[in-house]
Order: C-alpha cells, then sequence, then structure tokens
C-alpha cells in the first residue's frame, strides 16, 4: 500500500460564536489517500493556514521539508517510521509548536487507515482495551452572569454528567469572584459532581496561589491553566503549595515539552491534546513517561468528534483514565461532522469498536463548512 494524496480540508464557520471564537471557529481535516482506495480521517488543532502550509510546503533542505511531500509513495502502515521521519525531516523549524500539531492530525489519520487495512479498531491495534466507556466531564465556556453559570451546571447535571468544566467567558477577570461563583454552583450541585476550573489565561503567581487556596475549600477537581505554560518555576512553586491539584499541557507538544512540565514543573495532572501534541504515537510515549512519575494523564479534547475517537482509543487501553474531557456548546463542527455523534450515556462515553477510528464523517457537513484561503 502507498500514500497518493494527503488532502486538507479547513473547516470554517462562517461568523465567530463568540468575538474571540471558542476554539472551534475552524478545523483542519486530513485526509491520507492511498492506492489501495483506503482513507485515513484526521484532524489537527490549531490555526488551520498555518498547518495547511506544514503540510503542502516543498523541500528547502533535509531538515526544512513539507509533510506531504515527504510522505507520497510511502507504506501508510508503518506508522514509527513515517513519524521518525515526519519529526527528523522538519528539525530545523519544527520539534515543537505548529509543526507537532501538524504532525498530530497525520498520525491520527496514519492510525485510521491501519485499523481499516487490518479490520480492527485502534485500541485493539494499541494492545487492547481494558474498560468499554470512559465517564465525561461537560466543558463549557461560561456564562457572563452567576446566574446562568448556575443553571448551565443544572442543565448538565441533569443531562447526566458527574463533572462539569468551566472557563473563559464570564471568569478569569477577578480571582475572588470567580471563587466565589464555584462555590455558589458547589452549593447548588452538592458534594458528588467533581468541578473543574479553566483559567484560560494566566494570572500574577499572588493570585493563583490565593485563588487555589479558596477553590480547596468547594472541593475542585483542579485548577486548569493558571499561569503561562512557559512558567516552570512557577508552576512547581504553586503545586507545591496548592492544595487543590494543578493541571495544564493543552498549549504543550512532544514528549520532550511534557517531560519538562512533570519535571521541572512539578505537575502531577497532565493534559496532553491528541491533535496537537504528536498524535497517538507521541500521546502514548508521554504517558509512558507520565506513568513512571505517577502523574494523571486527563486530555484535552475540545474539538471534534474525530478527536474524541482518537482520545476515547487512547484512554480504553490506559490503565488510569479518570475523564474524557466533552465539548458540549451548540457547534456543529463539534455536533455534526460525524455522521453518529458520541452520545453521554449514564456519564459515560462509549469507545468505539469499528475500524480505525470507528466513526464516518458528514459530507454535507464538510461541504457546507468548507472554505478555501
Amino acid at each position: 500500500m502507498k500514500i497518493t494524496d494527503i488532502e486538507t480540508i479547513i473547516l470554517r464557520l462562517p461568523e465567530p460564536v463568540l468575538p474571540n471564537g471558542d476554539n472551534l471557529q475552524d478545523v483542519l481535516i486530513i485526509r491520507i489517500h492511498t492506492d489501495d482506495g483506503l482513507v485515513g480521517i484526521g484532524e489537527a488543532h490549531t490555526s488551520p493556514t498555518v498547518l495547511k502550509a506544514i503540510i503542502d510546503a516543498p523541500i528547502s533542505h533535509l531538515t526544512t521539508q513539507g509533510l506531504k511531500p515527504l510522505l507520497l509513495g510511502k507504506n501508510p502502515l508503518r506508522i514509527n517510521e513515517l513519524w521518525n521521519a515526519m519529526y527528523d525531516h522538519t528539525v530545523s523549524y519544527g520539534r515543537r509548536g505548529a509543526v507537532m500539531q501538524a504532525i498530530s492530525g497525520i498520525d491520527i489519520a496514519l492510525w485510521d487507515l491501519l485499523g481499516k487495512a487490518t479490520g480492527q479498531p485502534i485500541h485493539q491495534l494499541l494492545g487492547g482495551k481494558v474498560r468499554n466507556a470512559v465517564p465525561a466531564y461537560a466543558s463549557d465556556l461560561t456564562p457572563a452572569t452567576p446566574e446562568g453559570m448556575i443553571e448551565q451546571a443544572k442543565r448538565h447535571a441533569e443531562a447526566g454528567f458527574t463533572g462539569m468544566k468551566f472557563g473563559w467567558g464570564g471568569l478569569g477577570g477577578d480571582v475572588k469572584s470567580d471563587a466565589k461563583w464555584v462555590g455558589e454552583i458547589r452549593a447548588h450541585l452538592g458534594p458528588n459532581i467533581a468541578l473543574m476550573l479553566d483559567m484560560g489565561t494566566p494570572v500574577p503567581f499572588e493570585q493563583a496561589v490565593w485563588l487555589a487556596g479558596a477553590l480547596a475549600e468547594n472541593d475542585v477537581y483542579f485548577l486548569e491553566e493558571p499561569l503561562s505554560p512557559d512558567d516552570l518555576d512557577g508552576f512547581s512553586n504553586l503545586v507545591a503549595v496548592s492544595p487543590t491539584p494543578i493541571a495544564t499541557g493543552e498549549k504543550e507538544t512532544s514528549r520532550f515539552g511534557f517531560r519538562d512540565l512533570m519535571e521541572r514543573g512539578g505537575l502531577r495532572i497532565i493534559q496532553p491534546d491528541i491533535a496537537r501534541c504528536g498524535g497517538i504515537t507521541e500521546t502514548r510515549r508521554i504517558a509512558a513517561l507520565a506513568e513512571t512519575r505517577n502523574v494523571r494523564v486527563i486530555p484535552h479534547c475540545w474539538s471534534t468528534d474525530i478527536l474524541v475517537a482518537a482520545t476515547l482509543h487512547f484512554l480504553a487501553t490506559q490503565k488510569d483514565a479518570p475523564w474524557q474531557e466533552f465539548n458540549v456548546m451548540d457547534n456543529p463542527l463539534k455536533s455534526g461532522l460525524a455522521n453518529e455523534p458520541f452520545k453521554l450515556a449514564d456519564g459515560m462515553l462509549r469507545i468505539p469498536d469499528g475500524p480505525g477510528l470507528g466513526i464516518e464523517l458528514n459530507e454535507e457537513t464538510i461541504e457546507r463548512y468548507r472554505w478555501t484561503p
């Protein structure tokens, strides 16, 4: 089998969901075509136009190449070989950031192809699943008022979620106000719902320390991204004094970046995004590093059902899989891209068992939101 084409499709909503978007304003869908007629699908999660340029770029020199010309004609089933080639031949301008995110989308599509070629789900190719479903927490943007936030929390609880995360929107302006809002949610929901708080944008270290202490009074499961992703010393100091678990990692890429988060930043919860950090191949390496350090892996997953499927296959094989993040916003790129969108059942998301990712894309959605730069 040989790769005959790597198709990059940008999907974009005509208008932002919010003035600054909701981080699913657009997405890059990747289709890897083969001479056997099989097609693997993946997605990469950052600026689609940047990713498309990285994939389509012609060769400049040995370590500065575009990914598509590098892979054409290669055997797509040799995933480790192709991953290493993509990393090694972009090392002059890659290693982290957007190049690793582009590699992520291609890697997901390669695993989907391998599953389709062998007639097996990805989790079986990874060694077999140890669970049939994963608990899901509702991940949402926060309304502008505490009353709206409480109503939103009630809806998620009524839908069957046993965990929920709030961030952005009405939060982030004042840490004392943020802590008060979380306290009001806890009072309305009771003690049995796991609550998470995502700062979205960093706050000064002293405010992060205060907030972490205040949130502990309401048994917050974790406080996400309170500091700059590059402030490893700050994270180390914060983790050392915080009674609330600290989580971060959605903006990090590669096992080297996550090694630094754990060793220098002292993180006990890391959040690799499979569509950003290096794909399924690299996430497995990150998870292995985490397991040796007794660090929990709770992947970031705020995108389409392609990423949801990839994350579920990964979590299906892990010894520890406490949560699957699940974007609950009404966004057609999230809810309308798969022919059979993922649905919550008894607070869980079921692991797909079809070949590859186990999902098929809705061509009407693709054509409706296809965008050409």
